[in-house]
């Protein structure tokens, strides 16, 4: 009987989160971090379905997503237009910024082996790639538990 109350709580505690998403309301100066690069489905004042694409940047009087009729050009949505911002795709990304952050170092430090710099480089490459070997299970974990986040509702308030 225990371990039956014990599985059902740990099963309702993991699908719990994934049946209603998580709202947030934002001042437009903080919308910056949860949109941007993301998948987002916007909710504009002259478009009744919205516009599903992704987020390629938030400037102060738009909201510049990729064009989903023309592949190439992005849209620029009206500040005043938009009301409601539904984030998909709340993936992780700690892995890409343990890359972004550690590739260009490691370049950096290779590169400077067969300098006159070749001492730095020596001691600073392994020291680089035992913290990336280190931190890359913690990231692959951390952007697994991510993707059982669900969507988010943001809602614009000035």
């Amino acid at each position: 009987m225990k371990h039956s109350l014990w599985i059902l709580s740990t099963i309702f505690a993991v699908t719990a989160p994934a049946v209603a998403a998580d709202k947030l309301s934002l001042q437009w100066g903080q919308l910056a971090p949860q949109v941007e690069g993301r998948r987002l489905t916007v909710t504009t004042t002259d478009q009744t379905n919205g516009y599903r694409a992704r987020c390629l940047r938030v400037e102060t009087d738009g909201l510049v997503i990729e064009n989903p009729w023309a592949g190439g050009q992005p849209l620029k949505l009206d500040r005043q237009k938009v009301t409601k911002i539904r984030v998909d795709d709340r993936s992780g990304r700690n892995m890409s910024r343990l890359e972004d952050k550690t590739g260009p170092t490691l370049d950096l430090l290779l590169q400077s082996v067969f300098t006159p710099a070749a001492p730095i480089g020596l001691v600073g490459t392994p020291v680089v790639a035992a913290y990336f070997v280190a931190a890359t299970p913690f990231c692959v974990i951390g952007d697994l538990f991510a993707r059982l986040r669900p969507a988010l509702d943001i809602e614009i308030v000035d």
